[in-house]
């Protein structure tokens, strides 16, 4: 084999450190997944948590080195929770396909020898080398972020009423909310079924530590002629300085759908954001869930990062 992939010198760790950080502000600001100041602080914090060293027993920072080429670049992988993340791949060489696929052969035993039982690779848009070591190796779209930026004006659905939920509704949707999200994040493939439901716990606690009184969170349901047709929540966040809703949970009841009531919802999520101060919006979605990925770029929100997953 003549590509391989060997610990980066020490000697070259704070410039990788120095590099990767630009890499990871640009990457943001780009894609829009993080906007400004934002994005600086958030590399930051990210290379801030990157031990002294290249190597750890849950990290590496390595060389791409081909026999005949010489460096192709580098690689930083982390693993967390057995999932061997790949997070910054830097080529300053476009390898060939055959190239690719030692690099890809060589992660697999990087991932073998640190334990890991999948692979993930996060991507920006226009993370161009990192989609083509992915495509085609079987891995499943996992995760999409996505954002609608600014917020456009919409048709008001008079026939559908959205108002802030009441305390008698709120333990229910609670209890329906997190066991929901529990399932989904075992059906993603990113978590057993147990650890899906302690996460989906731990977030609702995170997200909702006072319920229904907690600042910054708002809760509505949504009505048709006095009967309820679906919920939403959405949590106020800031956005470089600027108000910024993010879409926790939007859910159409089961025997009301396919009748526009989704679509009527994701515009009174956009309404109340103006009506907050805000002027973006954002939200996560499954990567299985492709009605709802369909509706909202036809809403026109765009893709800003992705989370690809392989079972190894």
């Amino acid at each position: 084999m003549s590509l391989r992939l060997l610990p980066l010198p020490a000697d070259r760790f704070e410039d990788w450190r120095t590099a990767a950080r630009q890499r990871l502000i640009d990457g943001n600001q780009t894609s829009g997944m993080r906007v400004g100041e934002d994005a600086v602080s958030y590399a930051d914090r990210i290379l801030g948590e990157v031990p002294e060293e290249p190597s750890s027993p849950t990290m590496r920072v390595l060389r791409i080195v081909d026999d005949e080429h010489g460096d192709l670049g580098t690689a930083w992988a982390v693993l967390r929770d057995q999932k061997l993340f790949l997070f910054d791949l830097a080529v300053t060489v476009e390898p060939t396909g055959a190239q690719r696929d030692e690099l890809f052969a060589q992660t697999l035993a990087l991932a073998a020898e640190m334990g890991a039982t999948q692979l993930g690779i996060p991507l920006f848009p226009q993370d161009d080398a990192a989609r083509a070591l992915a495509d085609g190796r079987g891995f499943t779209l996992a995760s999409i972020q996505m954002v609608l930026e600014p917020l456009r004006d919409r048709p008001v659905e008079a026939h559908v009423e959205v108002s802030p939920m009441t305390a008698e509704r709120y333990p229910r949707f609670a209890a329906q909310s997190e066991a929901g999200f529990a399932q989904d994040l075992a059906a993603s493939g990113r978590y057993s079924p147990e650890e899906a439901a302690a996460e989906s716990h731990r977030q609702m606690l995170l997200e909702l530590p006072d319920g229904l009184a907690t600042e910054g969170q708002e809760l509505f349901t949504a009505s048709v002629d006095g009967v309820e047709v679906g919920i939403l929540w959405l949590g106020m966040r800031v956005r470089d300085g600027r108000p910024h809703a993010f879409i926790l949970d939007i859910e159409v009841a089961a025997e009301q759908r396919r009748k526009g009531y989704g679509r009527a919802l994701m515009h009174a999520a956009e309404r109340e954001a103006r009506r907050l101060g805000a002027d973006s919006i954002g939200l996560h979605v499954f990567g299985f869930n492709t009605g709802a990925i369909a509706l909202y770029e036809e809403l026109g929100y765009r893709r800003v990062e992705e989370g690809l997953l392989l079972d190894l």
